[in-house]
């Protein structure tokens, strides 16, 4: 494309282009179906566990409805942490464009094959291949940020549009339950695989892999994009995969701000899985006994999830915004104010949980649970800065799949928890978790670590082109 575009004239006479936050919003419905599509699965099982024989009714869930169920959720789970691993590799390699297109239409088709699904394997079949699918959708979101945020944008851009993980569940919650009963269990399924592959071919014809390449950026639009950034981060041209994880590698495990922002996402990891599995079994065994009063109260704490969420991009970029020059700075606040903040709630909760006080538990959980989102505009960015050009959704990838990993474990370790201690102290135990995520921050995450990192990360920015070249 022309210099001439990346120039700046008559910058007060014409209008700066949004293509940018189109991406973004579309890239937050694509999220929403990723979660969307879990939770109908989860508000069907009593439907489809009667139908397959596994239950007596469909009201109610036998012991052996709850183990097959269990098992297909664990298959799923390791299916999808998995595949961050290599999908990130691959967004880096087909771009935005292609990788987004391919896996929605995936996890879409395999929502709607989960329809024509008659026992435990074909189920597990289906689940296992639409988690593959979902598994590059968080490293995808990375390179939107690496790609077309504004450096002042980046916290803003990342958590807008993951805040489809938190808006999904409730419209497949809502959503499915209506159909399911008002059409049957599979109805649901095959709407929202229909609807999933329009909205793929709607990022196909809409999206460009970078700025430069889409005729509907002008050159305002793309000078801000671009404004602070190395000439390798401008053009994140793809690198052949055994440099990329090469690359990635190094920078991960080969400086204290990498492993810093490893042993951060491991944590959170558990404690957002511990809040996302088991708050309504707390609700449901420890307070409500009825399945609708705990939904109730596990769906008004949903809300302080979107809420925090929502806020993390504005608080973490007004952060970055107050201590420009001191960007490691902006990043510990916005993570350790918030969680130091949730570990009080949930510590809280302990008591009132013991008291059988159920509005106060709620309300410290709800409050806990904002709070703990509001952190993600700290650490998720700070996977998105330090990688180096050309690898920033396998870096991601690395990242994420780690932390999803440990999510799938997390329902084991939790469930005997439950069984052996019971519930309120089993769910408060996430807080060894959340110490974690600090130690991380304060042990490794520093702003001699971080400037360290940043001069690695040149380096092999460096490293990796000079293969391009030759």
């Amino acid at each position: 494309m022309d210099e001439e575009k990346v120039s700046v004239v008559h910058k007060t006479e014409v209008k700066r282009s949004q293509v940018r936050w189109v991406i973004v919003s579309l890239l937050f419905t694509a999220i929403l179906f990723n979660y969307a599509d879990r939770e109908i699965w989860i508000v069907s099982e009593p439907a489809f566990a009667y139908a397959f024989g596994w239950s007596h009714s469909a009201t109610a869930l036998t012991a052996t409805a709850i183990h097959n169920i269990s098992l297909i959720l664990f298959f799923w789970s390791l299916s999808y942490a998995i595949f961050n691993f290599p999908g990130g590799w691959i967004v880096d390699k087909l771009g935005l464009r292609k990788s987004m297109t391919t896996m929605f239409a995936i996890w879409s088709v395999f929502t709607a094959l989960t329809a024509a699904t008659f026992n435990f394997i074909s189920m597990a079949i289906v689940r296992v291949i639409m988690g593959a699918g979902e598994g590059p959708v968080w490293p995808i979101n990375s390179k939107v940020v690496k790609g077309w945020a504004n450096r002042y944008d980046e916290s803003k851009s990342f958590t807008l549009a993951g805040a489809g993980q938190a808006v999904g569940p409730v419209i497949g919650l809502v959503a499915g339950g209506i159909l399911v009963t008002l059409f049957g269990w599979q109805a649901a399924f095959i709407l929202f695989g229909v609807l999933g592959l329009i909205f793929a071919g709607i990022w196909y014809f809409y999206v460009r892999d970078r700025p430069a390449e889409d005729s509907k950026v002008n050159s305002e639009e793309l000078a801000y994009i671009r404004e602070g950034k190395s000439e390798e981060e401008k053009e994140e041209k793809v690198l052949p995969s055994r440099i990329s994880w090469k690359i990635s590698a190094k920078m991960i495990f080969g400086t204290q701000a990498g492993w810093g922002t490893f042993l951060v996402f491991l944590s959170f990891g558990y404690v957002l899985f511990t809040f996302l599995y088991w708050l309504p079994p707390l609700m449901f065994s420890t307070f409500a006994h009825t399945v609708e009063k705990s939904g109730l109260y596990s769906a008004a704490i949903d809300v302080a999830l979107i809420a925090g969420f929502l806020g993390s991009g504005p608080f973490n970029d007004g952060l970055l915004k107050r201590f420009p020059d001191n960007k490691p700075l902006a990043r510990r606040l916005g993570a350790i104010i918030p969680m130091v903040l949730m570990i009080i709630m949930v510590g809280m909760s302990y008591f009132t949980g013991k008291a059988h006080n159920l509005v106060g538990t709620a309300i410290f959980l709800g409050i806990g649970s904002g709070l703990m989102n509001l952190t993600v505009g700290s650490w998720a960015v700070n996977a998105v800065d330090l990688a180096p050009a050309g690898t920033s959704a396998t870096v991601y990838g690395i990242y994420n799949g780690s932390l999803n990993f440990v999510g799938a474990f997390n329902s084991i370790i939790e469930g005997a928890l439950f069984i052996k201690y019971g519930p309120v102290l089993a769910f408060t135990s996430s807080i060894i978790f959340m110490l974690m995520f600090l130690g991380g921050y304060l042990g490794l995450i520093r702003k001699k670590t971080w400037e360290r990192a940043m001069e690695y990360k040149e380096q092999l920015s460096k490293e990796a082109y000079s293969y391009l070249k030759g």
